[in-house]
């Protein structure tokens, strides 16, 4: 035999090798997800507990990858509540005015959450004002019907990435309309409604301005812009109209209520210090001694909604009817590369979970939570934000399945998860 003929037995000896590798690789690993590619870490070295999360985080089962068919009851009924047909004005506020309940912040069922955002979206304004608190620009709307609302104008394009701490930067509009979407579907039922509206300034703002707004008011080669009244408001920061005269923002629905605010105990310091949360990982048992288990519980309901978004500056939370209200969601959506796993520190410090909560989460996997903010948000004409934060929330969500499978590893199931009225 020659030369040739045996280097070419040879080379077809070692293709059929690599093939049969190549086939028994695909049949062992096609049914096993692929390791999970983390995103930016900021710490280093990660913390001992951050890698034992990403150890379960690669060992999920597959059903937390795949779509919960269970799931698809309770998105018809979100479908029908929110992609509602006109009601009239006063009817809507008149609902909003009398609703008292246990269960919610505002009304939701029977198309009431579709009426709401239809009316914040065109009901008339008959009034701006500066809003009385705050750290950032925000406006107050008196409406027609006699309706408050606060006003949170765009500050930047959705496609804007906000780079720095997790607290950076000026709040995302769009946030507060996506927590309220994130929060509903989640079955978190205290959060204020909010949509997307784009206001003519001089029209809709200027000709009903009080004397307060106007002096926070300036003329620049924009035309007339506005600063506002805040901890933060600066005459050379302001809010202009676009080159249609308009201003687009967050029009969010006022608690005219009595609330109690509380200082939140994982809430930052602002500064290079560290505070007693990050440095020690049993500080839940300190917690424990301050706060109800129902808090606690409410409190990392709050937490993994906070993780989802990347909203880090839950600095503290206000109370009314014993629940914790979603306000002031404006520092999410800001950069969706970056995981900061330590918002959800309520969560692995004190290894519990209401029942109802996670039987939740487990419904909206595999892709069910984001293609159903997309599609209530699609009723309004809305556009929230970009795909990359899109895959970003169900990246996070993915984190959260591991975070609580790391609890059960620790602890097991019966001291995970908690079933108490009222959460």
């Amino acid at each position: 035999m020659s030369m040739n003929c045996i280097f070419g037995f040879s080379l077809f000896l070692l293709l059929l090798v690599a093939l049969n590798v190549y086939f028994f690789y695909i049949l062992s690993t096609e049914h096993k997800p692929a390791p999970f590619k983390l995103p930016i870490v900021k710490s280093d070295p990660i913390p001992p507990i951050i890698r034992e999360i990403n150890e379960y985080l690669n060992r999920l089962p597959s059903q937390y990858h795949n779509k919960n068919s269970k799931f698809l009851p309770s998105q018809r009924d979100l479908i029908s509540s929110f992609n509602s047909s006109t009601a009239s004005l006063d009817s809507v506020w008149q609902s909003v005015e009398n609703w008292a309940d246990e269960e919610s912040l505002f009304p939701y069922k029977n198309g009431a959450a579709g009426h709401i955002l239809q009316a914040l979206r065109t009901s008339q304004i008959a009034l701006a004002d500066n809003a009385p608190k705050g750290t950032q620009l925000k406006l107050l709307f008196l409406l027609k019907g006699k309706q408050k609302v606060y006003f949170k104008p765009k500050r930047y394009n959705i496609s804007d990435v906000i780079r720095g701490s997790i607290y950076a930067g000026y709040d995302r509009y769009n946030s507060e309309v996506f927590t309220y979407y994130l929060a509903m579907i989640l079955n978190y039922k205290w959060v204020a409604p909010s949509v997307i509206r784009r206001i003519r300034f001089n029209k809709e703002i200027l000709s009903h301005a009080t004397a307060g707004l106007k002096k926070t008011m300036v003329k620049n080669d924009k035309g007339v812009c506005v600063y506002g009244k805040c901890y933060y408001c600066k005459v050379n920061e302001t809010v202009c109209p676009d080159n249609n005269g308009d201003i687009e923002g967050a029009a969010i629905l006022y608690l005219d209520k009595p609330f109690k605010v509380n200082k939140s105990p994982w809430r930052r310091s602002y500064n290079s210090l560290k505070m007693e949360w990050e440095n020690d990982n049993d500080y839940c048992k300190k917690v424990s001694s301050l706060l109800s288990t129902k808090r606690i519980l409410n409190l990392i309901d709050i937490a993994i909604i906070d993780f989802l978004i990347q909203n880090g500056d839950r600095h503290r939370y206000e109370v009314y009817k014993n629940k914790i209200i979603l306000l002031d969601n404006g520092k999410g959506l800001g950069n969706p590369m970056l995981d900061e796993l330590d918002i959800l520190a309520p969560l692995y410090q004190c290894c519990i979970l209401s029942t109802k909560t996670w039987q939740t989460l487990e419904l909206v996997s595999g892709g069910s939570l984001t293609e159903t903010i997309k599609l209530l948000a699609s009723f309004q004409g809305e556009h929230l934000t970009t795909d990359d934060h899109y895959r970003a929330v169900e990246r996070r969500l993915l984190k959260v399945y591991a975070t609580v499978k790391y609890c059960i590893g620790k602890h097991g199931s019966a001291k995970v998860f908690k079933n108490i009225d009222g959460i």
